[in-house]
């Protein structure tokens, strides 16, 4: 496995989960990680390093958001013109009987992060606003996969959640026409759905044809995958891929080849879900059958939620987290470390 190094280190009794990275355009590495008490059932607040070396070296960390109740999972996207947009979703731990998801927001900043807009709401069917209806199940939305900007302009942010009366949860996606500015309920189209099977923790990643591919976890230990070639307005019907995969992120490279790294549901590697990768060389076939590398493992059943950058080409940086170290780790590879 690659060596580790600290990326950041949560404040005294706190941890660090669910990092993200993203290169900005000039060159600077910018990473966001959410840091609270614990995983679920405590209050959370978004923190950001950057490195302005190609991730050898970190700030110190610096708070983006701290809101009244749980703000989770971020993630960072970076537009054309250098705009970063980070989305995270918030809850409610104390409502009984059950928690309040209230929604997925995001922000916009000009100066690499720096300062952040007021909050932007991203709409949904998904959320029973006003309580109108009372279905057997909660309705709720939550976001995993960053937003990522098309050839078009246009900007896409994927879901899931539940629709009212609904038992099933569903993943979707939400489009911005105006940078990030507004993300009507309106835009949403549907990604995957159906009886049996949870779709969960979708993302989005655009390949160099202009292909939109949306990987996404689901409760049949599989990650499933559909792909969009009319700029996410359809979308293929989504089918089940070879990767035991859950809080994955999927980086497209300079070579036009893709970087997976995924938390492994399989007890491949360990009894818990450790950091596993695998270089998709020929990403507009099948991502099926390439051979999958043990990136990381804290050794703690709590780990994974990847997300790499390429700093330089054909030199990737993936981050993750350790519990028991409560910092963001990150370990750098090369695609000598990925069998072909």
């Amino acid at each position: 496995m690659p060596t580790p190094f600290t990326v950041a280190r949560a404040e005294a009794g706190l941890l660090a989960h669910f990092p993200d990275v993203v290169r900005l355009p000039d060159g600077r590495l910018l990473a966001t990680y959410r840091e609270g008490a614990g995983h679920v059932r405590s209050d959370g607040r978004i923190c950001l390093v950057e490195s302005t070396d190609g991730g050898e070296t970190w700030s110190q960390p610096w708070v983006a958001v701290d809101g009244d109740f749980d703000d989770r999972d971020p993630k960072l996207g970076v537009r054309a013109d250098g705009t970063v947009l980070l989305s995270y979703f918030v809850i409610d731990w104390s409502t009984t009987p059950l928690h309040t998801t209230h929604g997925t927001y995001v922000h916009s900043s000009t100066d690499g992060g720096r300062t952040w807009s007021e909050p932007i709401p991203v709409g949904t069917s998904m959320i029973d606003e006003g309580g109108r209806l009372t279905p057997a199940v909660p309705t709720w939305a939550a976001s995993h996969g960053g937003a990522v900007e098309l050839p078009t302009g246009d900007v896409l942010l994927p879901l899931y959640g539940r629709l009212p009366g609904e038992k099933w949860q569903r993943a979707t996606v939400v489009r911005s026409t105006d940078g990030g500015r507004t993300w009507p309920a309106e835009s949403e189209v549907l990604l995957a759905e159906g009886d049996g099977v949870h779709y969960q923790e979708p993302t989005l990643t655009v390949l160099d044809d202009g292909t939109v591919v949306a990987l996404i976890r689901t409760t049949a230990d599989r990650a499933w995958i559909c792909r969009s070639t009319d700029h996410g307005h359809t979308w293929s019907e989504a089918q089940p891929t070879d990767m035991p995969a859950s809080s994955h992120h999927a980086l497209t490279l300079s070579t036009g080849e893709v970087l997976v790294t995924y938390g492994d549901l399989s007890p491949r590697f360990s009894e818990h879900r450790d950091t596993v990768g695998r270089l998709v060389r020929d990403p507009a076939k099948t991502w099926d059958g390439y051979p999958d590398v043990q990136l990381y493992d804290s050794g703690h059943p709590d780990q994974a939620n990847p997300s790499s950058v390429e700093v330089a080409p054909g030199r990737f940086l993936t981050v993750s987290f350790d519990v028991r170290e409560a910092t963001v780790v990150g370990f750098f590879t090369t695609p000598a470390d990925y069998p072909g």
